[in-house]
C-alpha cells in the first residue's frame, strides 16, 4: 500500500520531534549524570549517582574533613533513589570531601561547595571594575570574566560546561538577554577563568547612560534555587556607573573654581599690616640709649665734690665782710 504524501510529510515531522526530544533529553542528561569518583555540588537534585553502584536502600558515608577512612563515619545518609539523588544543603553542608559507599568504602562521589564570581573588564581603557573603580566611559568595549568552580561539570559525561547565566539590568530596569549578538543565556564554562571577551560596545544608543547592575547564576539541576547563597550558585552583584563623563573629574574640578576667589583677595590686607611690625622695631633703640646718659650726668658730682666746698666758704665770708662795713658806715 502506498503512504500518501500527507502521511509521509506527517512521519517524517513525527520523526523530526523525536529527535529534537531525544537531543534535549540527552543534555539534560549530561548535566546531572555523575560519574564514580566525580563532583557532586551542594544543591544540586534530580542527579544520578548509579555509576557509583548505589542502588536504592544503599548507605553512603562520610569520614570526617580529613576523609581518612575509620570504623566510625561522622555522617551517613541512606539512597532514596539512585537516579535523582539530592544533594540537600541541610544534609551536606559541611561535609565536604570524599563520600563512601557501603559496605566497600569505596569512593562513590566527591561533595563540594559551588563559588562563582563574575568581573566587569573594560577591554578599551584595560581596568577591571571594583570598589575603587566604579565608572565606564561610554563608548569602551566591555565584557565579563567569569571565576568559578562549577566548571567541573564539564567532566560529567556528553557535557560541554556549566551552564550560567549573566543577569544584565540598565537603567530603568531593563534586561539585556543578549550583547551584539552574544547570548547572556546560555554561557558554557568548561574552564577558569573563563572571559567573554569584548561583547559589549557600550558607545550604540540602545545602551543608555546610567547605572548597570549585572551577576551570573547557575541554574543546572536547580542549584540556585536549592542553594541560593551569594558567591556560590549566584554571584554577588557588580555595580558600575556606565557614561560618557568621568564623575571623579567633574567633582574635584568644581573645588578649585571658587577656592582661588578669596586667594587672590587676602595679599591685600596683609601688605596693610606689614608697617606694624617696623614700628615696633624703631622704639627699641631708643631705650638703650637712655642708660649711658644717665651715667655722664651723675659721674661729674662725684669726681669733684671739693672745688663745690670752697665756693661755698668764700661767699659766706663775702657777705659777713659786706655786713661788717655797712655797720661802720652807719
Amino acid at each position: 500500500m502506498q503512504l500518501s504524501s500527507s502521511t509521509s510529510l506527517c512521519s517524517a515531522s513525527l520523526a523530526a520531534l523525536l529527535g529534537i526530544l531525544l537531543m534535549v533529553g540527552s543534555t539534560v542528561a549530561a548535566e546531572n549524570i555523575i560519574p564514580l569518583g566525580g563532583t557532586v555540588f551542594i544543591g544540586e537534585e534530580n542527579l544520578d549517582i548509579t555509576d557509583s553502584g548505589a542502588i536504592q536502600g544503599a548507605s553512603l558515608v562520610w569520614y570526617g574533613a580529613g576523609g581518612k577512612v575509620s570504623s566510625i563515619p561522622a555522617a551517613q545518609v541512606t539512597v532514596a533513589d539512585p537516579a535523582a539523588f539530592y544533594a540537600s544543603p541541610a544534609t551536606f553542608s559541611g561535609k565536604t570531601g570524599p563520600w563512601f559507599l557501603l559496605p566497600e568504602n569505596s569512593i562513590a562521589f566527591y561533595i563540594k561547595e559551588p563559588s562563582l564570581e563574575l568581573r566587569v573588564v573594560d577591554y578599551s581603557s584595560d581596568f577591571v571594575i571594583s570598589a575603587s573603580a566604579t565608572w565606564v566611559p561610554k563608548g569602551d568595549t566591555v565584557g565579563f570574566r567569569i571565576d568559578t568552580n562549577l566548571w567541573e561539570m564539564s567532566l560529567r559525561p556528553g557535557s560541554t560546561g556549566a551552564p550560567l547565566i549573566i543577569r544584565l539590568t540598565g537603567p530603568g530596569g531593563v534586561k539585556f538577554s543578549s550583547l551584539g549578538g552574544y547570548s547572556l543565556e546560555d554561557v558554557s564554562v568548561s574552564s577558569v577563568p573563563f572571559e567573554t571577551g569584548p561583547i559589549w560596545s557600550t558607545g550604540s544608543s540602545e545602551y543608555p547612560s546610567g547605572e548597570y547592575s549585572v551577576l551570573v547564576r547557575c541554574d543546572a539541576n536547580d542549584v540556585s534555587d536549592n542553594y541560593p547563597a551569594s558567591g556560590k550558585t549566584i554571584s554577588e552583584e557588580v555595580t558600575f556607573l556606565l557614561q560618557k563623563d568621568n564623575p571623579l573629574i567633574t567633582r574635584t574640578t568644581a573645588i578649585p573654581v571658587t577656592s582661588p576667589l578669596p586667594a587672590t583677595l587676602t595679599p591685600s590686607p596683609s601688605d596693610t599690616a606689614i608697617p606694624s611690625p617696623a614700628t615696633t622695631l624703631q622704639t627699641t633703640p631708643s631705650t638703650p640709649q637712655e642708660t649711658p646718659t644717665t651715667s655722664a650726668i651723675t659721674a661729674p658730682p662725684t669726681t669733684v665734690p671739693g672745688f663745690g666746698f670752697s665756693h661755698g666758704i668764700v661767699a659766706i665770708m663775702t657777705v659777713l665782710s659786706l655786713a661788717a662795713l655797712k655797720r661802720k658806715i652807719s
